[in-house]
């Protein structure tokens, strides 16, 4: 929990990241894909580094729509959940130091475990807000992320003035970029009626 009592932190979930995704990455994308004694070697390698490299955490903060700059984006929502995912910077200092010592497919591999914890890492924050939505009776959207569509990336500074980012050791550029690299932002608002989201129910 942050000093500010409405903002949520969540600390280490758990992250399990399936090989055929980091295959996908590395180009093999049939089933029958024939991959090499060397590379599997390499994920099984990179793979048990992530014990050490991985600090897996998530900041969410949710808000009435009156609260929020309502920005488009928000339209229609009750109240709107605003979260900043991250993987932390180890990960990504690993995977350079590789690529800087000529180990490319090495510190490819490590890159791409990384892109896929830090989208594990949304995937796990965003069931919990989806859970807490319901839990006050409200229907949550799918997330969407600054960048996309009509939220403009300088929409990221929004975010940042409303999340405490550095309790988890992310910040902006004067680009909009976070850093570290391997990080996450997203809305997800809350309706209340089902049939203003689009999101799937089981």
């Amino acid at each position: 929990m942050s000093a500010a009592s409405d903002v949520r932190r969540l600390h280490s979930l758990p992250i399990r990241i399936p090989e055929r995704k980091i295959l996908y990455r590395l180009g093999y994308k049939g089933r029958n894909a024939q991959v090499s004694d060397t590379v599997s070697e390499m994920i099984t390698e990179q793979e048990k580094r992530l014990g050490t490299l991985l600090r897996p955490e998530a900041l969410y903060r949710i808000l009435n729509y009156d609260e929020t700059n309502q920005h488009p984006v928000f339209k229609g929502a009750a109240k709107v959940a605003l979260c900043i995912c991250t993987i932390g910077e180890e990960l990504e200092r690993s995977s350079a130091a590789l690529i800087e010592d000529n180990e490319m497919l090495r510190g490819f591999i490590l890159d791409s475990f990384g892109s896929e914890a830090a989208e594990e890492t949304a995937i796990q924050a965003d069931r919990i807000i989806a859970q807490e939505a319901r839990g006050l009776g409200l229907w949550p959207s799918k997330r969407f992320s600054p960048g996309y569509s009509i939220w403009d990336i300088r929409e990221q500074s929004y975010m940042f003035a409303t999340l405490p980012a550095s309790e988890i050791g992310v910040r902006l550029t004067d680009t909009f970029m976070m850093v570290p690299r391997k990080s996450v932002s997203f809305r997800i608002n809350f309706y209340r009626n089902r049939e203003q989201t689009t999101r799937r129910f089981g």
